[in-house]
């Protein structure tokens, strides 16, 4: 059997550490390593972790703060297995996640297995067992260029795949390269655009699970901060994106789906960013692609933004949060 390495980073997570732990620890795929990285947590996330890190298969690995994505690498330079599954506190992955994944890539590390997912914010909803359809942008492919064109945009429909649905084979991150050194909300975005790119296709993994925790608080969630540094790191990984689909050729479609990024973007952060967000939008233009704008809210929001545009919407919502 193939070792599967999970990697955990970890920061000030004790609150919910534990029931991370123990979703990876009772997994029904036998061979794999825990390896536990404290980002310089200032709570009991070390106290929580100890509690394990006297296992054989669970190692705990301190450092000074640097990020979520240093943290990634630190775990990736320790780890030991063909498989890597990459794992953020708070999250749960039902307990044969791993087991499937092996075995839909039939011993092969030239692909990625790719599972579905859903939000939650408490526990009892892990306990529901209605999910979200997601066949338009989870399936399988041999073709990752048109799988990421789809994803982001070039169809129509922007989505996201979160960082622990995949299950990827370490050779694929040593040709593709580390995560990138740097704090921003999409930097799993980036990450695995680089590793799909150089891999020969994706495989989907029917009936297996991601649960993705979005605190309602958003304390500690990076997907959430809306640090000006963070943001403008964000711009920036669209940048990358789109330098590495022309960079895979030609496709009629990268045009449409980089627009649709910068315009999400530009609509995202306006008004607290308004240089970034005029950034973005006049790249959008420039694109000279139609892309749709995300939906901001209830009906009478989109109603405003059908009447009035969604820069006068977007000020509109801003003033009441702050009202």
């Amino acid at each position: 059997m193939n070792l599967v390495s999970v990697i955990l980073p970890v920061y000030n997570s004790a609150a919910y550490l534990e029931r991370t732990i123990n979703s990876v620890l009772s997994q029904t795929y036998s061979q794999l390593e825990l390896i536990i990285i404290d980002d310089g947590s200032t709570d009991q996330s070390v106290e929580v972790a100890n509690k394990y890190a006297r296992l054989p298969n669970v190692r705990l690995i301190t450092q000074i703060n640097a990020g979520a994505s240093i943290a990634r690498n630190t775990g990736l330079k320790s780890a030991k297995g063909n498989y890597i599954q990459f794992i953020d506190a708070g999250d749960v992955i039902s307990k044969d996640k791993i087991e499937k994944q092996v075995a839909s890539l039939h011993g092969g590390f030239d692909k990625l297995a790719v599972c579905n997912y859903k939000i939650f914010n408490k526990d009892s909803e892990l306990q529901i067992s209605n999910f979200p359809d997601q066949s338009t942008f989870i399936f399988s492919s041999t073709n990752p260029q048109e799988f990421l064109i789809n994803l982001w945009g070039g169809n129509g429909e922007r989505n996201f795949i979160q960082t622990n649905c995949w299950l990827v084979p370490k050779n694929l991150i040593d040709k593709a390269g580390p995560w990138r050194a740097y704090r921003c909300p999409d930097d799993d975005g980036e990450f695995f655009a680089r590793v799909i790119l150089v891999s020969s296709g994706i495989v989907y993994t029917p009936g297996v699970y991601n649960f993705y925790h979005t605190p309602c608080d958003g304390i500690n969630q990076l997907s959430k901060n809306k640090n000006h540094k963070y943001l403008m790191n964000t711009l920036l990984t669209i940048e990358l994106k789109h330098q590495y689909l022309l960079k895979k050729g030609d496709h009629p479609k990268i045009s449409k789906a980089i627009a649709s990024q910068y315009l999400m973007y530009a609509v995202d952060v306006y008004p607290s960013q308004l240089v970034l967000s005029k950034i973005a939008y006049r790249r959008y233009k420039r694109l000279n692609e139609k892309a749709k704008i995300s939906v901001l809210g209830g009906s009478l929001v989109e109603l405003s933004k059908y009447m009035f545009g969604w820069r006068i919407t977007k000020r509109i919502k801003a003033f009441l949060g702050k009202a």
